[in-house]
C-alpha cells in the first residue's frame, strides 16, 4: 500500500510527473479515462512503497481546449437552426425535392431541427462508453469529424432537386451532436479548479447557445425572402462552403490539442472523484438512475430545456403568424428574435455561476431560475402579439432565464450525483432534455401548423414550466461534491 497525498501548494513537487503524463500511457492497462492518471501510474510503479506528493495543478493547455471545444459546440449549435429559422425560404427554394403539400414540406424542414433530438437518444449511450473507454480527444474529436463531414456534404446540395443531400449531410452533424452536447461539466470538472467550475461549466455550454444566436441571425440576413432562386442558391452556398471550412479547422485544432487528462487532477473532489469510484459503465447508469433527486432533476431540466428547444424550432412560425407575414423583412427579424432569446441567456448564465461558486447555493439559484423562465414565459405569451418590440423584450427575458438555466442544471445534477461521471450524469440530463423537446416541438406544431393556434402552443409551454419548477421545488438531495471538497487530501492507494 502506498499513500497518495494531494496538496493545493503547487511548491511541493511532483514525484516522476514525467512518467505520469496522460498522453504516455493512453493505451495502458493501469488507466482508464476516469480514473486519475497519476494514481493508477502512481501504484504501478511504488514497488519500493515510497510516499508520493502531488500537488492540485492547475495547467496552461485548459484554456485552448476550451476555446476548441466553445468553437465545435458553436459550430453544432449554427447548423442546428440554421434552416428552421429561414423556413418559409428553405421550402421555396427546395420545393422541386420537397413533398408537394405545405404542412408536409414545412414539415419536413422542422426535421432539420428534430433530427438533432431524436439522433441524440440512442447515440447518446455509445458516446458516454466511449468517453468511459478513450477520454475526452478521442470523444470530443468523433464529435468535430462527424459535424466537419457532415457540413462538407451540405455544400454540395445547393440545388433545388438536391434536398435529401442537405437533408443527409444534416442528420450527420445532429450525429456528431451526441458526442459533444454533454461535455461541459466534465471538461470543467477535469481541468479547472473547484472555485470556478460552475462558471467554466456556463462558458462551454455558451459555445452552443453563442452558435444558436449566429444561426438565428446570419443565415436570415445572408439569404434573402425573395423569389429569385439564383440568388438564394448562391447565399447559401457562401453559407454552407464557409460553415464546411471552419469546421474542418476546428477538427484540425482539437486533434493537435487536445488531452485525455491533465497529469494531475485540479482539485480534491476530483481527485477523490477519480479515486473512490467504481470504474464500470453499467453500474454508473445504475446508480444514477437509481438516486430520486436525480430522477427529479431529470423531468424538470428535461422540461425546461425541451420547452426551450421548442420555441428556438418555431420562432420562424410563431413570429410570423403576428408579425410581418408579408414582408420580406419577416425571416430577419424572425432572426433577430431568435439571437435575442439566447443572448438574453449569456448574462444569466454567467451571473448564475458566478453566483454559484461563490454562494454554493444549487438549491436556491436551481428554483429561482426555473421560476422566473416560467414567468418570463407567461409574459412572453400574454405579451407577444401587442408589438413586435415588446416581443423583442420578452424574448430576451426569456432568455436570460430560460437559456440561462442550462448550466446551472449541469452543475447541479454534478452536485446531486457526485462521485459518479460528470459527463455520463451531463448526457442523461441531455437524454431527457431531447426527448422533452421532441415531444414539445411535434405538440406545439401540431398546434400551430394543423389547427393555427399560436397562442394555445405557448400557453402549452407556460403549463410545462409551471410542472418543472413544482418538480425542482421537491429535490432535497445534499451537495456532495461540496461536502468532498472539505474533505480530506489523503488518499490511500491499495
Amino acid at each position: 500500500m502506498s499513500i497518495v497525498v494531494y496538496s493545493n501548494d503547487t511548491t511541493v513537487p511532483v514525484t516522476d510527473l514525467s512518467n505520469i503524463d496522460s498522453d504516455q500511457i493512453v493505451n495502458s492497462d493501469y488507466t482508464n479515462p476516469l480514473s486519475a492518471t497519476n494514481i493508477q501510474r502512481h501504484q504501478a510503479n511504488t514497488d519500493d512503497q515510497i510516499d508520493k506528493h502531488i500537488p492540485y495543478r492547475l495547467y496552461p493547455r485548459r484554456f485552448p481546449i476550451l476555446i476548441i471545444f466553445c468553437l465545435c459546440s458553436l459550430t453544432s449549435g449554427f447548423q442546428w437552426i440554421e434552416y428552421v429559422i429561414i423556413q418559409n425560404i428553405i421550402v421555396r427554394y427546395y420545393n422541386e425535392s420537397l413533398p408537394s403539400a405545405e404542412h408536409t414540406a414545412n414539415d419536413m424542414v422542422t426535421w432539420t431541427s428534430l433530427l438533432y433530438m431524436v439522433t441524440y437518444i440512442p447515440l447518446a449511450f455509445p458516446a458516454m462508453w466511449l468517453l468511459d473507454r478513450k477520454g475526452l480527444k478521442v470523444t470530443c474529436s468523433t464529435g468535430a469529424f462527424l459535424n466537419a463531414l457532415g457540413a462538407l456534404i451540405k455544400c454540395a446540395s445547393v440545388k433545388p432537386t438536391r434536398w435529401w443531400v442537405t437533408f443527409t449531410g444534416q442528420f450527420i452533424c445532429a450525429c456528431a451532436q451526441s458526442f459533444t452536447l454533454g461535455i461541459p461539466p466534465f471538461l470543467a470538472a477535469t481541468w479547472f479548479g473547484a472555485d470556478s467550475v460552475s462558471t467554466v461549466t456556463s462558458l462551454a455550454v455558451f459555445g452552443n447557445q453563442v452558435g444558436i444566436a449566429l444561426g438565428c441571425v446570419i443565415p436570415a440576413s445572408l439569404v434573402p425572402d425573395v423569389d429569385d432562386l439564383d440568388l438564394i442558391g448562391r447565399r447559401l452556398q457562401i453559407l454552407f462552403f464557409s460553415v464546411g471550412a471552419i469546421c474542418t479547422l476546428v477538427f484540425i485544432s482539437m486533434i493537435v490539442v487536445f488531452r485525455r487528462l491533465p497529469p494531475t487532477p485540479p482539485s480534491r473532489a476530483q481527485a477523490q472523484s477519480l479515486q473512490t469510484v467504481e470504474q464500470n459503465y453499467g453500474k454508473t447508469l445504475k446508480r444514477l438512475i437509481c438516486n430520486r433527486w436525480f430522477l427529479l432533476l431529470l423531468l424538470s431540466y428535461g422540461l425546461s430545456t425541451g420547452s426551450f428547444y421548442a420555441v428556438s424550432t418555431l420562432l420562424n412560425p410563431i413570429y410570423l403568424s403576428y408579425f410581418d407575414k408579408q414582408t420580406e423583412s419577416a425571416s430577419r427579424y424572425a432572426g433577430v428574435i431568435g439571437m435575442l432569446l439566447i443572448l438574453g441567456g449569456i448574462p444569466g448564465a454567467l451571473l448564475a455561476g458566478f453566483i454559484l461558486d461563490r454562494t454554493k447555493a444549487y438549491k436556491i439559484v436551481t428554483f429561482g431560475v426555473y421560476l422566473l423562465s416560467f414567468l418570463a414565459t407567461l409574459l412572453f405569451t400574454l405579451t407577444i402579439q401587442f408589438h413586435k418590440f415588446v416581443a423583442f423584450f420578452t424574448m430576451t427575458l426569456l432568455g436570460f432565464f430560460m437559456t440561462g438555466y442550462l448550466p446551472v442544471g449541469f452543475e447541479y445534477g454534478v452536485e446531486i450525483t457526485y462521485p459518479q461521471n460528470e459527463a455520463i450524469s451531463g448526457s442523461l440530463l441531455n437524454v431527457a432534455s431531447q426527448i422533452f423537446g421532441l415531444t414539445i416541438t411535434k405538440l406545439q406544431e401540431i398546434l400551430i401548423f394543423k389547427y393555427g393556434k399560436v397562442f394555445w402552443s405557448n400557453l402549452m409551454l407556460c403549463i410545462v414550466l409551471a410542472v418543472g419548477t413544482i418538480i425542482t421545488g421537491l429535490i432535497r438531495s445534499p451537495l456532495r461534491r461540496q461536502q468532498a471538497q472539505k474533505g480530506p487530501d489523503v488518499l490511500i492507494v491499495n
